[in-house]
C-alpha cells in the first residue's frame, strides 16, 4: 500500500462515526395526525407525544446502507420553506417513536428491527442523544413543525440531504 493510500485509511479511522458518508434512503415521509402514542416496556412508561397548538407532527423514515450509524440524533435535520428542525423522536418505525425527552440520562433504550440491527437511543447529556443503528436498520425520525411550513429535504450528519418529494 502506498503512503497516500495508508494516511487516507488512517483518516477514515480517525473520523468518527457522524463525519463519514451515510448511505441512506428515505422509505417513507409523512405528516402525522392526531396524537402519536408511545411505549418503552423497559422503563414502563406509555404516554403519547401532541403537537403544541399551531403546529403538526412529521415522520421522516430512512433505510441505512451496509454501515452502521453512531451519531447524536439531533444531526438528522429536517429542512422546510421555514428553516431547519431537529428531531424530537426517533424509533424503528413511524408508529415505534421514542420521545427523546423520555430517554433517562445515562440509559439506553432500542428495539431489535426486522432487519436485525439494533437501534439504541443513549442520554448522554441534558442536550444530547446518541443514535446507534447497525447496518441495513430502518430509523424513523418524529418532527414537531409548524402547520404551514413545506418540508424539502432531511439532512444527514455528513450534510447531504435527501429531498422529500411532496
Amino acid at each position: 500500500m502506498n503512503t497516500s493510500a495508508v494516511a487516507v485509511a488512517a483518516l477514515m479511522l480517525a473520523l468518527p462515526f457522524s463525519s463519514q458518508p451515510v448511505a441512506a434512503q428515505i422509505t417513507e415521509h409523512r405528516e402525522i395526525v392526531g396524537a402519536l402514542p408511545f411505549e418503552i416496556p423497559s422503563l414502563r412508561l406509555k404516554g403519547s407525544v401532541r403537537p403544541a397548538p399551531g403546529a403538526r407532527l412529521y415522520a421522516v423514515t430512512i433505510t441505512l446502507g451496509e454501515e452502521p450509524i453512531e451519531t447524536d440524533v439531533r444531526r438528522f435535520v429536517l429542512v422546510t420553506s421555514d428553516g431547519t428542525y431537529e428531531p424530537i423522536g426517533a424509533g424503528g418505525r413511524a408508529d415505534i417513536i421514542i420521545p427523546l425527552d423520555r430517554v433517562p440520562l445515562g440509559r439506553e433504550v432500542g428495539e431489535i428491527l426486522p432487519s436485525d440491527a439494533v437501534l439504541a437511543l443513549t442520554r448522554t447529556s441534558t442536550t444530547s442523544v446518541t443514535l446507534e443503528v447497525g447496518p441495513r436498520g430502518t430509523i424513523a425520525f418524529l418532527y414537531e413543525l409548524p402547520t404551514g411550513v413545506t418540508v424539502r429535504s432531511l439532512r444527514l450528519p455528513d450534510g447531504r440531504e435527501l429531498t422529500i418529494a411532496p
